[in-house]
């Protein structure tokens, strides 16, 4: 979606903007919104709003009238309600081609009559003898709708990419393999295995989803067990499939009240460390990461992320990079 030169001169005489980035994650029940700012070289997360479905444009545009966010650069994030994410053998093309190639394939892998937009990712590790891409997919449509709510709300909107790959810009950069675990309000428990900033795993379990309406006892009682179960066979795929290291530590941002009693729970039955999942994020007055929604704060970390790679040493480009998140392009 291109800017008019009415609303590209308006974005001009507005100005820069006070704040850093806006991270906006439309989950299955509302629209979220964050903003961050940056004090001397630390980010703080100093906004935070929810918006219901059926105006969010217009309650998007009165509160960035009302917070004088105008001009920020804006990242937003989509839960699994908005996307497919599919695995799909890569083209045996030209590497400049794989794109255009891979519109073949989701020919009969989407649902048809809907128009599609896609990009890809390429694991930085394979199963023996395969070759596959994770290729995400959103209806045109609704790109276009949040395209426009954004733009209208007079902000600067820069990629938009999925849940998954949110919460991987929050993961603290290790060489040794991360699992985390991530839960939003009453959704499935997204669960990454991330080793220096990229995605090697990823998958949703399911079952979960009321898991803040148990107790104590009842967690102990089948429910830590079941999920230990989901979380060593993701390990042992990793490490026996992919052929990788043992994963070192357990990062949690679930959905419950008894994060703490859970995590020694799984601690015990694992035998890993397990931490409260915590961005490099300071939290502004009155907010905590237990409340936070970890899709709509990786989407604003976004930024922080492309600058860090920027100040990095290119990679030599006869090597295959892989890419930390998937974006749509806009």
């Amino acid at each position: 979606m291109r800017l008019s030169w009415r609303q590209l001169i308006k974005s001009k005489l507005r100005g820069k903007s006070s704040y850093f980035s806006i991270g906006i994650a439309f989950s299955g029940e509302s629209v979220l919104l964050c903003a961050l700012q940056k004090q001397d070289d630390e980010l703080q997360w100093v906004l935070d709003a929810s918006f219901s479905h059926s105006n969010w444009q217009g309650q998007l545009a009165d509160y960035v009238q009302r917070h004088k966010l105008a001009n920020t650069d804006c990242y937003v994030s989509l839960t699994s309600h908005w996307y497919q994410l599919l695995q799909v053998e890569k083209p045996k093309v030209p590497e400049s081609e794989v794109y255009a190639a891979l519109g073949w394939p989701l020919k009969d892998l989407l649902p048809p009559n809907t128009e599609y937009v896609y990009d890809y990712l390429t694991p930085p590790a394979q199963v023996a003898g395969q070759s596959k891409l994770s290729v995400v997919a959103i209806p045109h449509k609704d790109i276009n709708n949040i395209s426009k709510g954004i733009y209208d709300a007079d902000l600067t909107l820069k990629s938009i990419l999925i849940e998954e790959t949110a919460t991987v810009e929050l993961t603290p950069t290790s060489d040794d393999a991360v699992i985390s675990l991530v839960q939003e309000h009453g959704e499935e428990i997204v669960l990454n295995i991330v080793k220096n900033d990229q995605l090697y795993f990823t998958r949703r379990l399911k079952g979960f989803e009321n898991l803040g309406s148990y107790s104590e006892k009842e967690l102990s009682m089948g429910i830590t067990e079941s999920l230990c179960v989901q979380i060593q066979r993701s390990m042992d795929y990793f490490e026996s499939q992919l052929r990788q290291p043992p994963v070192r530590k357990v990062l949690l941002k679930l959905d419950t009240t008894l994060a703490e009693q859970l995590a020694s729970q799984i601690q015990e039955s694992m035998g890993l460390p397990v931490n409260a999942f915590e961005p490099e994020i300071m939290c502004g007055s009155g907010f905590n990461f237990k409340m936070a929604s970890f899709s709509c704060l990786g989407a604003a970390y976004v930024k922080q992320s492309l600058i860090a790679e920027q100040k990095q040493p290119k990679q030599d480009d006869t090597k295959t990079a892989s890419t930390k998140s998937v974006e749509v392009s806009l």
